[in-house]
């Protein structure tokens, strides 16, 4: 069964969408080689407190992937958010702390040194079970745009 438009203004009114205007698409930069200097970078805090974060850089590189790096420090007992499912692939980089680490039901200990990687759409998380800030590198590559 077709619908012409005249047919669905009457519903997209009552879903409050008749006069929504297009979401606006952010082209990525394209990343070009440089140093990236943690210390000069912005710090984002989590509203509770529990994690601090700095993006060093998130565009396209020159082959068009998109590719992004961010580094968190996480309270002692905290998690980044609950496990989930990412459409990219990721690495993360342990450098501080212990946080334990379930990836599609896999748990393992990772501490200073370890990298771990997530597949695409793998079910994971990851929590601060050290008593100290735990802090990590994570580096997500998706597929050419």
């Amino acid at each position: 069964m077709l619908f012409s438009r005249r047919d669905l203004a009457p519903l997209l009114s009552m879903l409050g969408i008749e006069n929504a205007a297009p979401q606006e698409i952010k082209p990525r930069p394209v990343l070009t080689g440089k140093l990236y200097d943690l210390n000069s970078l912005p710090v984002r805090a989590s509203a509770d407190g529990s994690s601090k974060a700095v993006s060093f850089f998130n565009g396209l590189t020159t082959r068009g992937q998109h590719l992004s790096v961010h580094m968190t420090e996480l309270a002692p007992g905290k998690e980044p958010h609950p496990p989930s499912r990412q459409p990219h692939e990721e690495i993360i980089i342990v450098t501080e702390g212990t946080l334990e680490v379930t990836i599609n039901g896999q748990t393992s200990t990772a501490a200073p040194g370890s990298v771990l990687y997530s597949a695409y759409n793998d079910l994971k998380g990851w929590k601060n079970v050290g008593s100290s800030p735990a802090r990590y590198y994570v580096v997500a590559l998706e597929e050419h745009s």
